[in-house]
Order: structure tokens, then sequence, then C-alpha cells
């Protein structure tokens, strides 16, 4: 059987990222007031990454969520599976950049997760030096590739 996977572009944080970020931001602060919206992954540190986003938002109900996010969406974002009690959903690609939206409950143990790994980031800058020339050397990898590097490497360094 032969798999369709598509391969890895990583790009440098820029202003015009940085502008899609804060549409959909915006967006899902319109269409859900009462939850809180953080921006995890690469852009967030920020360093280089793949083609891609990551917003994280702390509901009460991640289905319910899930379905107002696509209602409100304008056809732009779809509805992923719910993992581990982990809600997803995905834009689009606009500009060249998906948003991938990572919905849990509050108080959800992945929260925490993230936002550690985030810190643990920000404070060590010849870390980030050394996971972005690591993304990098992995601009054209296949997929399956590239989440096994990240996380050969993320476990090297304690970091999930």
């Amino acid at each position: 059987m032969i798999i369709d996977e598509s391969t890895i572009k990583i790009i440098e944080p820029s202003k015009e990222i940085y502008e899609l970020i804060e549409f959909y931001k915006k967006l899902m602060q319109k269409s859900l007031p009462n939850s809180n919206i953080t921006l995890i992954g690469s852009f967030a540190i920020p360093m280089c990454g793949k083609e891609e986003f990551d917003l994280l938002v702390e509901v009460d109900d991640v289905k319910k969520t899930q379905k107002i996010i696509e209602s409100n969406s304008q056809d732009r974002i779809g509805i992923g599976p719910i993992v581990d009690g982990e809600g997803f959903c995905r834009s689009k690609k606009r500009f060249g950049i998906i948003c991938e939206i990572h919905i849990v409950p509050r108080n959800h143990k992945k929260i925490k997760q993230y936002l550690n790994l985030i810190d643990k980031l920000k404070s060590n800058p010849n870390l980030v030096e050394e996971y972005s020339n690591l993304k990098k050397s992995l601009d054209g990898s296949l997929e399956s590739q590239y989440k096994k590097a990240k996380s050969k490497f993320l476990k090297k360094y304690n970091l999930i």
C-alpha cells in the first residue's frame, strides 16, 4: 500500500505570519469570548517552523467548541479528531500557512505541557538555536521523518 505523505517546508517567522496569527486569534475570540486563547509552538518562541502555527484554546466543552469554530469560520476551518480529550481543528492553507487549533478543557494536562515547553525554550537561546538548526535540516523531508526527529530532540532534552 502506498501512502501519500507530504513534505515539510520550514519557514522563518515574519510580520505576515504574525498578522495571520492575529486574524485567527481574533476569529477565535469573537466565536469563543469565554475561552483562553494562546499561541503555542514554534512561532510562540519565536523560531522557524513548518508552514503552520498552533493556537491553544481552553474551553468548557471541546465537541461543542469544534462545532462553533467550524460554523463561524466562513468555511476556513474544519473539524478534526478528539484524542485524549484534546480536540483539533485545522484551517485551510491561507497565504502559505495553516492554523492548527488545539482545543482542550480548562485544566487539561496538555495546557501545562505546551506552556512549559515554550517557557523552557524561551529561557535557553542555545537550545532554540539547536532546535532551529534541526528543523532547517529537515526542510523537504517527509512529515513522518520530521515528526520522528522532532520527538527525538524533545525527548533528548526532556522537553516532553
